[in-house]
């Protein structure tokens, strides 16, 4: 399953973890909520599952990871926070572009399915595939880091830099370091999900395995 992108809940979690480094605390949930929102736009051409697997993988990582919803995507979640909260709009829109832009670096860093990032410009694909499918280490970072905010959101700033630093860490050492040669690690990296019930790789997010 190594074509499969970053799971829709790792990026809510990731989402929430770079709320902490300023919006939660001068925006409260409604700016969290919209720098979440950015950061699982670039998934709503996945909605083309609904068309079959052969839609979904024509069109996915592309209509929703391009240049239009780089540039239009934030700027509009920016607009509506300034409707409904009367939010300034310079700094949402900086954000909600931070977020969307590191969903496109981990679904580019995480698995080998191509982005084409500067679509419809170029349809050149970028992809480094640095972890397996189900690597349990980046969803319990996230998953562990968001949880843990929610229970002291008075250092909910330092738990989102650790969180977000060591899984940095973690995949740059993924990287030179493909190949696993112990059983804990190799189960780390996705190989608990051999015999696994169902229901535990839908708390990751997997609803394809």
């Amino acid at each position: 399953m190594g074509i499969v992108p970053m799971k829709l809940p790792e990026h809510i979690a990731f989402s929430f973890l770079l709320a902490q480094f300023g919006v939660q605390h001068e925006y409260g949930w409604p700016g969290t909520a919209l720098v979440i929102a950015a950061g699982c736009l670039p998934d709503l051409d996945g909605v083309g599952i609904i068309g079959g697997w052969k839609v979904y993988r024509k069109y996915h990582r592309i209509l929703g990871h391009g240049l239009p919803m780089i540039l239009v995507g934030p700027l509009a979640l920016a607009g509506l926070g300034n409707w409904l909260f009367h939010f300034p709009v310079l700094p949402i829109w900086i954000w909600s572009l931070v977020s969307l832009l590191l969903h496109l670096v981990t679904d580019v860093s995480f698995y080998n399915w191509p982005v084409q990032l500067a679509w419809p410009i170029s349809k050149r694909g970028w992809a480094l595939g640095l972890l397996s499918w189900n690597d349990l280490v980046p969803t319990l970072l996230f998953y562990g880091g968001a949880a843990l905010t929610m229970i002291l959101p008075e250092f909910g700033m330092w738990i989102a830099v650790v969180s977000i630093l060591v899984a940095a860490i973690y995949v740059a050492w993924r990287a030179f370091r493909s190949e696993t040669d112990n059983s804990w690690e190799s189960w780390l990296s996705g190989g608990w999900t051999e015999h696994s019930p169902r229901f535990c790789r839908w708390l990751t997010g997997d609803f394809v395995t």
